[in-house]
């Protein structure tokens, strides 16, 4: 894994400014370099030692399965061996196991399952009615979650047994996505459609007030939520100026209360994820045509560096 580079002078600096997404390549690199795939929604374990990731080869067909890399060594395994889409991994409080959506037949509803990952087992995790996916799992072992039923799409905690244990949304004309526990547990930031499809809301529940409040409102669409590890932070995906294929990663500052944007580019950049540190940030972009991962510093000076990976 490439280290992040210390800031060049000012000659170095207007070069690579006209330069820089020109010289960008891949984080991941992985054999038959000619087949057409795509890469989606990396996670890091909580050690930052580890990433999971989706990986689609084929296009025409929603086959997607889950990959796990280790960031220092860059070797990859295969997790999941499924027709089908596996993806939207969560990772467990201790780095052994993973919450995943699974489809149980190509195009047929997703479940969430649980793997282990050291004897590589996984199983359908609890028993419900309507849908369920898992988007975070506490080190208080909560698992945060959205349920759907009769149209009807609802925020909720968890048990580790898949038993839901507490709703914490009962809107009736939103649709929330995307929602992640603070560091220390006490907060939920999330995302918040409007049914009619007009505008999109970052919003942040304190569960010990229960207050709720919208930092953000968009007329593109919000999503893609990410804590920093020191709880100050939160990175989103946002198209304020309405085009969704032309999303970009913002930050916003809860000690600040101010936002801010760290990619810029025509294409589609979307799904960030601090790994642990607050200092690195992964994401997946469109801009070579295909979706692949890329690693940045966000508070790099003097302007955005997106690392390369180094072969």
């Amino acid at each position: 894994m490439a280290s992040l580079k210390k800031a060049p002078d000012e000659a170095t600096i207007m070069k690579e400014t006209l330069f820089l997404f020109a010289v960008l390549s891949f984080l991941i690199n992985i054999p038959s370099a000619t087949a057409a795939r795509n890469e989606h929604r990396p996670v890091c374990s909580p050690d930052a030692s580890k990433m999971i990731f989706m990986l689609q080869f084929e296009r025409t067909k929603n086959d997607w399965e889950l990959y796990m890399m280790d960031l220092d060594t860059g070797v990859q395994s295969r997790l999941t061996f499924h027709p089908g889409w596996d993806g939207y991994a969560v990772w467990s409080p201790d780095g052994t196991k993973i919450i995943y959506d699974r489809e149980d037949e190509p195009g047929k509803q997703k479940r969430p399952w649980i793997m282990d990952l050291e004897g590589h087992t996984s199983k359908p995790l609890g028993s419900y009615e309507g849908w369920l996916s898992i988007s975070d799992w506490s080190d208080d072992n909560r698992l945060l979650g959205f349920h759907e039923l009769d149209g009807q799409r609802d925020l909720v905690v968890l048990d580790t047994d898949g038993n839901i244990v507490e709703k914490i949304t009962t809107t009736h004309d939103r649709s929330e996505h995307g929602a992640h526990f603070s560091p220390d547990g006490k907060k939920i930031a999330f995302a918040n459609d409007d049914i009619e499809g007009k505008e999109t809301y970052l919003e942040l529940i304190d569960l010990e007030s229960g207050s709720k409040t919208i930092l953000r409102t968009s007329i593109g669409r919000i999503y893609g939520v990410s804590w920093s590890s020191d709880g100050d932070k939160i990175a989103f995906v946002d198209a304020p100026g309405g085009d969704d294929d032309d999303a970009d990663i913002f930050i916003y500052s809860i000690e600040d209360q101010s936002f801010k944007q760290i990619t810029d580019d025509p294409s589609w950049d979307h799904m960030p994820e601090f790994c642990n540190d607050s200092q690195t940030l992964y994401f997946t972009s469109y801009r070579s045509g295909e979706e692949r991962i890329y690693q940045l510093n966000p508070y790099a000076k003097p302007f955005l560096k997106i690392e390369r990976a180094r072969k």
